[in-house]
């Protein structure tokens, strides 16, 4: 086995997958909430950002199992 291989033999899948969905979900809050309408579009943006926050809190929690 390689060194490679084993480095990502220890890896998460599902704890990166929402680490990185919860780091683009904070980053690009305004661009999503654009998506939602003209109506909710900048009351969106905070809860957009905490629950991007949320996932990537809980994605880093996975990894360090």
């Amino acid at each position: 086995m390689t060194y490679w291989q084993g480095v990502l033999s220890r890896v998460n899948i599902p704890g990166l997958v929402l680490l990185a969905l919860g780091a683009g979900m904070c980053f690009g809050a305004a661009r999503i909430a654009g998506w939602l309408g003209k109506r909710g579009g900048d009351r969106a943006v905070m809860p957009l950002k905490v629950t991007g926050l949320v996932l990537a809190v809980v994605g880093a929690f996975i990894c360090l199992l």
